[in-house]
C-alpha cells in the first residue's frame, strides 16, 4: 500500500474530517465559512484542512487575502467517491451541517440582493469595475435578431434593452424586484416593452423552462453569483440545442475593495476556470479573449459556449 494511500485513510479517520468533506461536496468554501457550517473554532478547523490537503482530499483556490477549499483531485475518481458518499450521508451531523451550508450560501446571495436593492435607480451613474460598453459590443456583435434571449443578472437594462431592439424576446432576469421594476419602467419609455419580460430569480435557480432560449447572456454578474459552477449549468439546461451562452465578466484580479464596494462574492475567473464549467454544462467553448476593462487592473474576459446536442 502506497504513503500516500495511508494519508488518505489517516486523513479519513476523524469524524471532523469527514463532516469538512461532506461540506465541500456539496460547495467550495472559504475556512470563515466552514467554521459557520460546522460551529467549531477556527483553530479547530485549519488543523483538520491540512491532513486533508495533504492527502489530496481537498484543493485550495486563493482570490486576493481569501482562501476557498474544494474537493480535491482524489475525489474525482468514482470509486472513491461512491465509497465516500454513503457515509458522509451517515454522519450523525449531516443534516445539521447541511442546514449550516444553505445559510452560508444564502448568506452569499442576501449581501448581493441587499447591495442591489439599495443601488436601484442610480447603478448607472456608478463607476462599474470591469464595465465598458466597447466590451458589451464585442459580445453583441455576432447579433441577436429574431432570437429570445435571457439577460441573467440584468440590473436595471441597459443590456436589455440593447438585446431588445433586435430580438424577438428578451428576459431580463434578476434577483432584485427593486432592479427589475427599474427595467419594465425603462423599457417602456424606450418604445421596446412588448419585447421585454421580466423574472425574478437567482442565478443559481434560474426561473425558466429548459431548452426555452437561443441566447443566454452573463454580463458582470456571474461575479455576484453564490455558485459560478451550478449558474453556468443552469444557463446550459435553459439553452437550446446550439444556443450560446455570453458571458462578459472581470479578469481574476486581486481588488478586495470590490467586495465591500460593489458586493462581489468572487474576485474575478480565468479562462480554464471557465471552459471547465462549460464542459461540466455540456457546452463546448468557441471563444475566450481579455478585452480592455475600465481600468488596467480590471481586465475583461469575454467567454462564449455553445450547448451541444
Amino acid at each position: 500500500m502506497s504513503a500516500s494511500t495511508l494519508d488518505i485513510f489517516r486523513a479519513l479517520a476523524d469524524e471532523v474530517r469527514l463532516r469538512v468533506l461532506h461540506a465541500l461536496f456539496t460547495a467550495e468554501l472559504s475556512v470563515a465559512e466552514l467554521v459557520q457550517v460546522l460551529e467549531l473554532p477556527q483553530s479547530t478547523v485549519s488543523r483538520h484542512l491540512k491532513p486533508l490537503r495533504d492527502a489530496g482530499l481537498v484543493e485550495t483556490r486563493r482570490e486576493g487575502t481569501s482562501v476557498y477549499y474544494r474537493r480535491g483531485g482524489v475525489l474525482d475518481d468514482p470509486v472513491m467517491t461512491g465509497m465516500l458518499e454513503g457515509r458522509l450521508k451517515a454522519l450523525p451531523t449531516a443534516i445539521d451541517d447541511q442546514a449550516g451550508i444553505r445559510r452560508v450560501l444564502e448568506l452569499r446571495k442576501k449581501r448581493s440582493h441587499d447591495f442591489f436593492e439599495r443601488i436601484a435607480g442610480r447603478y448607472g451613474s456608478l463607476t462599474q469595475p470591469g464595465g465598458g460598453w466597447s466590451a458589451l459590443a464585442a459580445g453583441l456583435a455576432a447579433g441577436f435578431a429574431g432570437r429570445t434571449v435571457a439577460d441573467i443578472g440584468a440590473g436595471e437594462g441597459q443590456l436589455t434593452l440593447i438585446l431588445a431592439r433586435f430580438a424577438r424576446e428578451v428576459i431580463a432576469v434578476d434577483q432584485s424586484a427593486a432592479m427589475l421594476r427599474e427595467v419594465r419602467g425603462m423599457a417602456e419609455t424606450a418604445g421596446v416593452g412588448p419585447r421585454v419580460r421580466t423574472a425574478e430569480g437567482d442565478l443559481e435557480e434560474l426561473p425558466l423552462e429548459d431548452g426555452s432560449v437561443d441566447a443566454v447572456f452573463l454580463s458582470q454578474a456571474l461575479h455576484h453569483g453564490s455558485q459560478p459552477p451550478r449558474a453556468i449549468q443552469e444557463c446550459g439546461r435553459i439553452l437550446r440545442d446550439g444556443g450560446q451562452l455570453i458571458i462578459l465578466d472581470l479578469v481574476k484580479h486581486e481588488q478586495e475593495w470590490v467586495r465591500e464596494e460593489w458586493a462581489d462574492q468572487w474576485l474575478g475567473f480565468d479562462e480554464h476556470e471557465l471552459s471547465g464549467w462549460f464542459d461540466l454544462a455540456g457546452m463546448e467553448t468557441i471563444c475566450m479573449e481579455r478585452l480592455p476593462g475600465a481600468t488596467p487592473e480590471l481586465g475583461v474576459l469575454l467567454a462564449v459556449g455553445r450547448k451541444q446536442s
